[in-house]
């Protein structure tokens, strides 16, 4: 596992950092809109405040609307008013599991980069955000791909490499698709799965942010597996060893540290968060307790790794510091489970929050 040590003294730095790191108290809302939806922050530098929402599976309104569809909003910070303007929609024929913003391959067909939906039926679709605004319906999906099996829940973007999708769902299956022509993608798996266990469902999937060939995977049979693209192999795979039922939901990587990535799990039993370092993968160096039910989303904050987000099925979303395993503060709790909460990736100290009670939020960290 060699090739983890590309961030030397990274370690050192995140955790000389961590006492003087912002503390925040509160955050403020900002702006909300009455969807179920499972959203992806544009990673366009020009544009930064748009958000993409698409119709989240397994949820439905009181009007028993079975359509589904995918809406990109502008959050405008200098309008004092609460909704977000949609600035254009395209109807999909599934639901979404998942939603990928990713800058592509930054072509002049595709301003604003492309978008990923992971949908129920196992397929992802690939859409073009500009044309989306533009009202261009027939330019708005590039491509759809039929490699997966059942709900694709894993899917995200390289963070150096953003023409490179990882894409996860079920019986173990994974894909690296690569969309430098979104019109035309070709695909590739990350290496051969392990057979000591039987196959399970890929609930997320998240690339290094330092070491960009690696990647991790994790399932709903509690097992946590680290791919190496370049030797087309997994190098490490964990469970935690006092609880060999525990589903894993989300894996997402310390933004600073190389070797740090953080497990949670949606079993009611065991609703933690737990942080690893593969330097010693035979147990969690630290664990993270305060949902009284499973965890469904988390996310690390880009600029600043000791922030960190998670959401649950107990209606709460709450704000860590995960270097010291403390809450830092909560939102205000919703009428339903809370099954997505993202980092805003150009807009530091802004979040978005999803609920299946049809609510998306937008909110800022004050100190």
């Amino acid at each position: 596992l060699g090739s983890l040590g590309d961030a030397p003294n990274s370690r050192d730095k995140a955790v000389a950092r961590a006492p003087s790191a912002r503390r925040p108290h509160a955050m403020s809302k900002l702006k909300s809109i009455s969807r179920s939806g499972t959203l992806a922050w544009s990673t366009s530098k020009e544009r930064p405040a748009l958000v993409a929402a698409g119709t989240v599976a397994g949820a439905i309104d009181d009007s028993f609307e079975c359509s589904a569809s995918l809406e990109i909003f502008n959050l405008d910070l200098a309008s004092t008013d609460q909704a977000m303007p949609v600035l254009g929609s395209v109807t999909t024929s599934e639901r979404f599991q998942r939603l990928a913003w990713g800058a592509g391959s930054e072509s002049v067909s595709y301003p604003l980069g492309i978008l990923a939906g992971g949908m129920v039926d196992g397929s992802i679709k690939i859409f073009n955000p500009s044309a989306i605004i533009d009202g261009d319906s027939e330019h708005a999906v590039v491509a759809s791909m039929d490699k997966h099996h059942g709900p694709v829940r894993g899917l995200e973007f390289n963070w150096n490499q953003p023409h490179l999708l990882a894409s996860g769902a079920s019986d173990a299956d994974m894909y690296i698709t690569d969309l430098s022509n979104p019109a035309s993608p070709s695909f590739y798996t990350p290496g051969q799965r392990q057979q000591q266990s039987a196959p399970a469902d890929i609930s997320c999937v998240a690339w290094n942010r330092k070491v960009h060939h690696i990647l991790a995977s994790t399932s709903q049979s509690g097992q946590t597996v680290v791919w190496d693209l370049k030797l087309k192999r997994p190098v490490i795979s964990f469970n935690d060893p006092n609880n060999k039922t525990q589903r894993n939901s989300v894996v997402c990587w310390n933004p600073e540290v190389a070797t740090q990535l953080m497990v949670a799990s949606e079993d009611d039993n065991y609703p933690l968060m737990q942080m690893w370092d593969l330097r010693n993968a035979f147990a969690p160096v630290k664990e993270l307790r305060g949902h009284t039910k499973g965890i469904l989303a988390a996310s690390w904050c880009p600029f600043d790794n000791g922030l960190l987000l998670s959401a649950g099925k107990d209606n709460r979303t709450l704000c860590w510091d995960p270097l010291l395993g403390t809450v830092l503060c909560e939102l205000p709790a919703s009428a339903n489970w809370n099954f997505d909460v993202q980092w805003s990736p150009r807009l530091p100290a802004v979040l978005s929050t999803g609920s299946f009670d049809g609510q998306v939020a937008i909110y800022s960290l004050t100190d």
